[in-house]
């Protein structure tokens, strides 16, 4: 996996962007500040008064909640920089490594998107359109995740009783955010913990023998 042709983590669906670009950004920024405050109960009307627009702008530049949200995720991706991050997972010597700068990549993105996260989660149940498009971002984070995986099968082999298809479904699963959630809140783990526990896991589990 080349550095030249890292796939894109997460895809989103977006419109051509509308109106003043400084507008758009301020609402937003105002959209990813509200967030941990108000959690799935953030509303449009929250959004523009904290942006200091009108309701009415928020309509015209996103469309609806959907739409802002969507916005949001690609926005906080570029704004976090996590095709850096994904690129340095690309560039990795092995494959091993490669799976090892993947967790560790969970490790250090997934508390900074989380707020995002969970409102997404719980909105997909309810809306057909983010649900389509929150499908097409995890597929997206999948296909990195094959690509690591595919690379390791390449190089050294996976162990007895794995396939491409059934390590990538494992190691996609495992580090979704509600796995990563459970481990660091409730059972406390520190992003080294998690690190270094899921990669040692990972490796015993599909890195064949020499």
């Amino acid at each position: 996996m080349s550095s030249e042709c890292v796939p894109k983590m997460y895809v989103v669906s977006s419109s051509e962007p509308y109106g003043d670009p400084g507008t758009r950004d301020r609402i937003l920024r105002a959209t990813w500040e509200l967030v941990p405050e108000l959690g799935p109960g953030v509303g449009l009307a929250d959004v523009a008064a904290r942006a200091g627009v009108s309701r009415q702008a928020v309509y015209l530049h996103f469309g609806d909640r959907a739409g802002l949200l969507l916005a949001l995720v690609a926005w906080a991706d570029e704004t976090l920089e996590l095709g850096e991050l994904v690129t340095r997972v690309a560039e990795a010597p092995t494959g091993v490594e490669a799976l090892e700068r993947m967790i560790e990549l969970h490790a250090a993105y997934a508390p900074r998107i989380d707020a995002v996260a969970r409102v997404l989660e719980v909105h997909q149940y309810h809306d057909p359109a983010l649900a389509a498009a929150w499908r097409d971002r995890m597929n997206g984070r999948r296909t990195v995740h094959r690509a690591v995986i595919e690379r390791i099968a390449k190089e050294v082999g996976l162990a007895t009783g794995w396939t491409v298809d059934s390590a990538t479904d494992l190691f996609y699963t495992v580090t979704m955010p509600g796995p990563w959630r459970e481990l660091t809140d409730e059972c406390a783990w520190s992003a080294n913990q998690y690190s270094t526990r899921m990669s040692q896991l990972l490796r015993r589990a599909f890195v064949a023998d020499p």
